[in-house]
């Protein structure tokens, strides 16, 4: 059966791409649509860094994981990883902090969805003969 990893590759990419760019281009709209507030001068560079570049490279290593199928299997292991902290997080904080909100409920709507179809795309993988990829 396939779980249409290529696919989950590239929504992803596209995804951390687009988050990337609109850190770069427009910072304070970005941080506005998720409730951030630039408190302190030193918050531009760390948003930046976080939601901008960091974004940035893993769309870059996405894209080097399609052009490169051995690196697949990382890739949907590290983005399972990733949706896991996400999820985690985001639920801890809407329990324990912040309250149930809409907003944060489609975020982890999303975040389990794209965990769920990590997990199959890395199981899928996972049962592949050692020359996958070459």
């Amino acid at each position: 059966m396939k779980y249409f990893g290529k696919t989950y590759l590239v929504v992803n990419l596209l995804i951390y791409a687009a988050i990337g760019v609109a850190a770069f281009v427009r910072p304070e709209q970005l941080a506005a649509g998720i409730d951030l507030g630039f408190l302190a001068p030193t918050a531009v560079p760390e948003f930046l860094a976080t939601f901008g570049g960091f974004m940035l490279a893993i769309a870059a290593a996405l894209a080097i994981a399609l052009s490169i199928r051995q690196h697949r299997r990382v890739a949907y292991a590290s983005l399972v990883l990733a949706y896991l902290g996400f999820a985690c997080g985001r639920l801890y904080g809407m329990l324990m902090i912040s309250g149930v909100d809409w907003r944060n409920s489609v975020f982890l709507a999303l975040e389990l969805l794209l965990l769920v179809w990590g997990i199959f795309c890395y199981r899928e993988t996972r049962w592949l003969p050692l020359e996958y990829g070459h």
